[in-house]
This record gives C-alpha cells, structure tokens and sequence, in this order.
C-alpha cells in the first residue's frame, strides 16, 4: 500500500488540478466573509459591480512570491486606468506563514490591494484550491470568467480584464 500512497496522491490532485481547470465557466465565485488585515469583513457580495482578480497565495510559497510583483503592478496599472477593477489577496493560512508573517510581507513588499486572510481555510475549500498561487478572474456579476493555477500570462490576463471591463 505504501508504494501506491505517491500515485494515489498525484492521482487525487491530477483530478482536482482538472476540476479547477475545466469546472463551468460563467458560476457565481463561492461565498466568503473574510477579515483583511485592519479587521474588517469582507465578503464576496462587496465584489459585486466591479471586475476582480481573485487570488489565493502565501508568503512563503515561491510561485506567490513570485508573481507577487506582477500582481503589484497591475494594481497600480488600473488605479489609473479603472476604478471598477480590483485585486483581492487571500492569504491562505499555512504553519510558516500565520497572519504577523502576511502583515510584514504585505507592509515590506507595500501591497497596494486588499489582502484576506483565510484563517480556516474555508474560503480556499469553497474555491477548490489544491496549488498556490491560483487566481480566478471574476465579472461584475460575480461570476468566474478565468482561472489560473500558476502565474497567468499577465499580458493577456490585462486583455481580458479591459474586455470585461468594457462590457
């Protein structure tokens, strides 16, 4: 049985990478209330009326760190350009990464958007998260329109924003 343990393991997330990747576009984005990092609750019914990038990360997780810059960036690229879009960080509660280490990240790094943070890990099991970083595109209507396992190609994600952004 132990041998098998590995492959029914990549088996399990093989599937639920699957799932993420090709689960109906156009279903409303799950539920939450969550606090940011001031306390305050924030749901995803307050998301309503504006595009948002929704996007699950740690600051411990290389890949997160990694696009952590390009999510920066793109946040200050449209507080120019639209108020009607927005970037939601939910930091997913993980042993090295409890809620002193996401308030210093996001104070050194001087996270430009909201950040949640998932202390049950609820919001990340509504979502079906099973890899970080993993972002999900949602319209105006709150419905996913994308999503990303992985760092999204950022110059095609803009393209797809402007266009739900134009609709």
């Amino acid at each position: 049985m132990k041998k098998w343990l590995p492959f029914i393991l990549l088996a399990a997330l093989a599937a639920a990478a699957a799932f993420i990747l090709f689960a109906p576009k156009g279903k409303p984005a799950p539920d939450f209330a969550l606090q940011n990092l001031s306390g305050q609750t924030v749901t995803q019914a307050q998301l309503k009326g504006k595009v948002s990038l929704v996007n699950f990360w740690f600051p411990s997780c290389p890949g997160c760190v990694s696009e952590m810059p390009k999510l920066i960036q793109m946040s200050h690229d449209y507080q120019s350009r639209s108020p009607d879009f927005q970037i939601i960080g939910i930091s997913m509660q993980v042993r090295s990464d409890p809620l002193p280490v996401v308030k210093q990240y996001v104070q050194t790094h001087q996270v430009p958007f909201t950040v949640l943070y998932d202390a049950e890990g609820r919001a990340g099991q509504a979502y079906n998260i099973v890899a970080a970083p993993t972002s999900f595109l949602v319209d105006k209507n709150g419905h996913i329109v994308k999503t990303f396992v992985g760092e999204p190609d950022f110059p095609s994600l803009y393209r797809q924003v402007d266009g739900l952004l134009a609709e």
